[in-house]
């Protein structure tokens, strides 16, 4: 069924909901204190284990017994998509009631031309294979007979459906694959139309927010302080957080050592253009790569040199746990720098990480 439906529209979908700094995430992890973020992850598994298994069925079998079942494994597909389209629709755009409501648009020649087509689909997958010997039909228990080729041109499989009722007729439920798989590419389509509510819903946050002026500080630490809980209202991104939280720590240090004083306040001044960048960026909610990032100003070869030892340097810092070889990495920050920054194991964390900063800048 590849030339019927493909993988192609989840897997935009899940992009989309994957991307924005994470606004879908962000925003629905806890939504009137229900997580419908993993409802969410939940619809885009199954549709998307539904659209895979779809696009690589076989050709119906002869045989009528494993043709009811390949008819079945359909059927129970399409079931996944749209009750997962379903969840999406209540997620996104309405919580009280369901797409495709009263429409009759699918199916043709319906037994029970009152169902609309989600119950008459409903009805269909019942009938074929969810639970043909458990069937309630006008009132009635009635129970679905073995499938058997159609003998109307409208009609792939047909279904008997037995009463309960002493002296009842039996009724006649036909099948046409085609009225299925166009129920099935209405309802996959769907999702178009959720991805746009998802863009306009963004649209909305950033305007929101982005006409929420954030305080100006001529003091780049209470700066930085007021654009830390800014990136925690503003979607939270954990590589602004990180830029800010490296620069805070840069800023909070004080350098002592009058051979250092000049290098680490040029090292910062160095920084406010980044400081400014992020502001910006936050402001207007265009949460970007930023083009000052501090990684920039890793100007030194001692980067590659001391790879292993920087690595575990970050890792202590960025951790909670004690790093036994910590005074190593000290000695040989020392070393290859002749001992210009006095590492030691007796300096604040803050101001060990500037002079990381300066040794790396230089």
């Amino acid at each position: 069924m590849r030339d019927v439906i493909s993988d192609d529209k989840i897997r935009d979908f899940r992009n989309l909901v994957n991307s924005n700094s994470s606004f879908v995430y962000q925003i629905y992890k806890n939504k009137g204190d229900k997580n419908l973020f993993n409802l969410v992850c939940s619809c885009l598994d199954w549709i998307t284990v539904s659209v895979r298994h779809l696009e690589n069925v076989t050709n119906f079998d002869k045989n009528i017994d494993t043709k009811s079942m390949q008819v079945y494994s359909l059927i129970s597909s399409i079931d996944l998509i749209f009750e997962s389209i379903k969840q999406l629709h209540r997620v996104f755009i309405n919580e009280k009631n369901i797409p495709f409501s009263g429409e009759k648009k699918c199916f043709n020649e319906r037994l029970f031309p009152s169902e609309d087509d989600n119950n008459y689909f409903k009805t269909i997958r019942a009938c074929f294979g969810a639970h043909p010997v458990d069937l309630k039909q006008s009132k009635s228990k009635r129970f679905a007979s073995w499938p058997f080729e159609s003998h109307v041109n409208s009609g792939d499989l047909s279904v008997h459906l037995y009463s309960r009722d002493v002296d009842a007729e039996d009724l006649l439920l036909n099948l046409n694959i085609n009225e299925l798989l166009e129920f099935l590419i209405t309802r996959y389509d769907y999702l178009d139309v959720i991805a746009d509510r998802i863009e306009s819903l963004f649209s909305e946050y950033q305007k929101n927010l982005s006409n929420q002026t954030i305080e100006t500080k001529h003091d780049p630490l209470e700066q930085l302080y007021i654009l830390r809980n800014e990136s925690k209202k503003r979607l939270d991104n954990d590589y602004y957080d990180s830029e800010i939280n490296d620069l805070i720590m840069i800023f909070e240090a004080e350098v002592t050592e009058p051979k250092l004083v000049q290098m680490a306040d040029n090292y910062k001044d160095s920084l406010l253009p980044l400081i400014g960048e992020i502001k910006t960026n936050l402001q207007v909610m265009n949460l970007v790569d930023l083009e000052n990032d501090s990684m920039v100003r890793v100007r030194s070869g001692l980067g590659v040199q001391l790879s292993y030892e920087l690595s575990k340097f970050y890792s202590w810092v960025y951790g909670d746990r004690y790093d036994p070889l910590l005074n190593y990495y000290f000695e040989r920050f020392n070393e290859v720098t002749k001992g210009k920054f006095n590492f030691t194991s007796c300096d604040e964390i803050n101001l060990t990480f500037l002079k990381v900063k300066l040794m790396l800048a230089e």
